[in-house]
């Protein structure tokens, strides 16, 4: 438009111009060729030759325009094309976040192609398809997915991963992460999700082997994978118990690193295990040790459960506890314990009382109560232990329960 402006402006101007000497002397001008002849002006044949150079420049620009026409045509519809596609693809993608599945498919659907993205139209379609609950139709877009960009393996096999997982498919999902191990080994999102997919599956024995591979590449933090591995292990050391494997549960223990077998839970469950198969002289060694660098209340109540060969010794042992850590309740009831084992009954009822009065607990009652019932033939203090004992058990599951709904409560009250 401005182009044209400035021609028209410079038209205009030559004609003022041309006008203008024009008035003053029109000049004269003669052509001729043979018998032919024309006369005129120089003003009118200057016009006429001006005239007829723009209609032929007029001409061959039209002619020019009309050649490429269809090509722009074409160019105008692909454009439109395209523009439809990508408003297709928004709407596409705030009807997944707004949860219309059906609606959010269609509009993926139909932009897949034109959008210039089909691998993400094709990926968010899956999702969409498979809450509306069609792992059939989520299923073919994944192979659209991967028909628009076969170089997108990882992209597409994650995406299939994770929603297999979601759906419930763990061995599917499982097959999917093997598939692209093999392709890219050492991928940190596969490994992640093939994490998770054995701890879905309780496939143990495949976790234990998939740890060493999780801590070279840095897959969770120190302190993360710390936890996982000692959950693992409480896992396997429970499952050799059950299939009476009792090598593998020390073969288990040794395979820890020297760190994680430091650790006062650890170092407890390991413990229990060993005394559920009546290991008392390794489960008593290893408590001892573990309350000389942990002074750990669940170690100590461990201790007076389990029964060294000299009890009299276990028991000074214990008491020798009493200058260096104070008299906490646990180890109160631990001594209440192992007096009862010496046949010491006195004692072991100032310890339990003294425990109790220091922090009531539903066991020291219970030994306490039993005490009284079973050696001291008193079953009027009996009772009112055991009645205690069934209060503060009582209370504490209220307890438990009123913290399990507090962060209920507050969502609820923020709500309102």
């Amino acid at each position: 438009m401005i182009r044209l402006l400035f021609y028209s402006l410079i038209f205009l101007i030559g004609a003022v111009y041309i006008a203008l000497i024009a008035k003053e002397d029109p000049g004269y001008a003669l052509l001729s060729h043979g018998d032919w002849s024309v006369e005129g002006t120089l003003v009118l044949l200057v016009t006429a030759l001006s005239l007829l150079i723009s209609s032929i420049l007029l001409m061959v620009y039209l002619l020019i325009k009309t050649i490429k026409f269809p090509g722009k045509l074409g160019n105008w519809n692909q454009n439109r094309k395209t523009v439809k596609a990508i408003e297709n693809c928004n709407k596409g993608y705030i009807e997944l976040a707004e949860g219309n599945w059906r609606e959010a498919e269609k509009h993926l659907r139909k932009s897949a192609n034109g959008s210039g993205m089909p691998i993400l139209n094709y990926l968010a379609a899956a999702r969409a398809a498979q809450e509306d609950g069609s792992q059939r139709r989520r299923d073919n877009y994944l192979l659209q997915a991967h028909k628009s960009d076969p170089e997108a393996d990882i992209a597409i096999g994650l995406t299939q991963a994770e929603l297999q997982i979601k759906d419930g498919q763990a061995e599917q999902a499982l097959a999917t992460l093997m598939h692209l191990r093999s392709v890219a080994p050492k991928h940190k999102q596969v490994l992640k999700m093939l994490f998770r997919v054995y701890q879905k599956l309780n496939s143990w024995k495949d976790l234990e082997n998939l740890l060493p591979e999780l801590r070279k590449n840095h897959i969770f933090e120190h302190n993360v994978l710390s936890q996982y591995e000692q959950a693992l292990s409480k896992q396997l050391m429970a499952q050799a118990i059950q299939h009476k494997n009792h090598g593998e549960l020390s073969a288990i223990w040794s395979r820890l690193p020297k760190a994680t077998r430091a650790e006062p839970d650890m170092i407890y469950f390991y413990c229990q295990q060993l005394l559920s198969i009546n290991e008392q002289d390794s489960a008593l060694a290893l408590v001892k040790e573990g309350i000389k660098h942990h002074w750990h209340t669940s170690l100590i109540l461990l201790y007076g459960l389990a029964k060294e060969k000299d009890t009299v010794k276990q028991l000074a042992t214990a008491e020798s506890w009493l200058s260096d850590n104070g008299r906490s309740a646990e180890l109160l009831l631990t001594l209440g314990r192992l007096s009862i084992n010496n046949q010491l009954w006195g004692k072991a009822r100032d310890y339990l009382s003294e425990s109790i009065d220091v922090s009531p607990s539903t066991e020291a009652f219970q030994v306490l109560g039993e005490l009284y019932e079973t050696q001291l033939s008193d079953s009027v203090e009996a009772m009112n232990c055991y009645r205690e004992g069934l209060i503060l058990s009582s209370q504490t599951k209220t307890l438990v329960s009123l913290d399990d709904e507090l962060p209920v409560m507050m969502a609820l009250s923020a709500a309102c």
